[in-house]
C-alpha cells in the first residue's frame, strides 16, 4: 500500500503536468476569441453582448443577445452550429439581404484568410469559445 500511494502522486503529477498547456491554450483562445469579437461584432452586439452596440439602433432588426445563447442551443454552446451561423458562406438567404455580414467571405476580404479555410476556421473558433464563456447560465440551467 505504501508503494501505490507514491505511484499515484506520480501519475497525479504527470497528469497535471501534461494538461496544463491544454488549459493554458484554452485561455489563449478565449482571449483572442474576445479581441476578435471587440474588433468584429461588438459595433452590433455590443461589447458584453448583448445586442447593444452603438449601431444597433440603426439595423432594422436589433442584434441578438449573444450572452443567451445558451438558452436556444443549450450549455456547453455547440461550436460547429454557432461557427456555422458566424460564417455565413453556406446560410440560405431567401429574402433580400441579412444584417448580419457573411463574416467567412468578410474575413478573407480583410486580409485574414491568409492561411485559408484553415484561418477562418480558426478566427471563428476563437469567438466562439468566447462566446461560451459570456453566456447568462442561470436560465439556460433551468
Amino acid at each position: 500500500m505504501k508503494r501505490i500511494i507514491p505511484g499515484l502522486i506520480v501519475l497525479m503529477m504527470v497528469i497535471v503536468w501534461r494538461t496544463a498547456p491544454a488549459l493554458a491554450a484554452g485561455k489563449d483562445e478565449v482571449a483572442d476569441g474576445q479581441k476578435l469579437f471587440m474588433q468584429y461584432c461588438a459595433s452590433c452586439h455590443g461589447k458584453d453582448g448583448m445586442g447593444d452596440g452603438p449601431v444597433a439602433h440603426s439595423l432594422t432588426k436589433p442584434p441578438a443577445n449573444l450572452r443567451m445563447l445558451s438558452d436556444k442551443y443549450g450549455s456547453p454552446l455547440p461550436a460547429a452550429k454557432l461557427a456555422e451561423i458566424i460564417d455565413g458562406r453556406d446560410a440560405v438567404r431567401a429574402h433580400g439581404t441579412p444584417e448580419m455580414p457573411v463574416w467567412g467571405e468578410r474575413f478573407y476580404a480583410l486580409g485574414q484568410g491568409d492561411r485559408g479555410e484553415l484561418g477562418i476556421s480558426e478566427i471563428i473558433g476563437k469567438i466562439v469559445a468566447y462566446l461560451d464563456t459570456i453566456q447568462d447560465r442561470r436560465r439556460a440551467s433551468r
